[in-house]
């Protein structure tokens, strides 16, 4: 009955890669479950953890794919060694709770090309009564895909396990006055899972 909500966002992510995408950074890739999706459509792509764990555990998923790059470091790092020239799409997959929200979102900003964008699935903490329904409401939901993907014999959970897991701490509210304040004309979606969409296309 166990299946992963970061992999259920994926189609979601891929959808916001712009027509002509050349190279892209997945920040806190984990497993590389996403990085592999993208180098399906993307010349070049980047991942980057600082899990040591996770990205030994992603090189031996993709050993075959010669355009991918594996970087072992904090996105925050400017020594890490990411394309000075930055990258037509950045992703983040229930990765940016575990930074510093304003400066991680900065950074990932920095890091998109005029005409790029940068797409995030994140995590927020619930406050609000809005948030405790909707995450009542996604108990039930959570319960019927896992019975339908059973029922397909495409259930188990999926790509995160023994990931580090932290627990958010900054709210809905607060996460969208940061995307206001660093990415005008970015938008904000909550999601069902527990999760809210994050799009930004930076002006070419």
């Amino acid at each position: 009955m166990w299946w992963s909500i970061n992999s259920h966002y994926h189609g979601w992510l891929l959808r916001q890669l712009p027509a002509r995408a050349e190279h892209a950074l997945d920040v806190g890739c984990g497993t590389g479950a996403l990085v592999r999706e993208l180098a399906a459509r993307v010349e070049r792509v980047d991942g980057v953890d600082v899990s040591a764990r996770m990205i030994e555990r992603a090189r031996e998923k993709s050993r075959a794919l010669s355009r991918v790059r594996w970087l072992l470091g904090d996105v925050l790092d400017g020594d890490l060694p990411l394309r000075p020239d930055g990258y037509d799409v950045v992703t983040a997959v229930s990765s940016l709770h575990h930074m510093p929200l304003r400066p991680a979102m900065a950074r990932m900003a920095e890091l998109v090309r005029p005409g790029g964008t940068l797409a995030v699935i994140g995590f927020y903490r619930r406050s609000t009564l809005s948030d405790h329904v909707v995450s009542a409401i996604a108990l039930p939901a959570y319960a019927a895909v896992g019975a339908y993907r059973a029922a397909m014999g495409r259930g188990g959970k999926l790509e995160n396990d023994g990931m580090p897991v932290q627990d958010p701490t900054t709210t809905l509210a607060e996460i969208r006055a940061a995307a206001a304040e660093l990415l005008p004309g970015a938008r904000v979606r909550r999601c069902l899972f527990h999760r809210y969409r994050l799009v930004w296309r930076r002006p070419s």
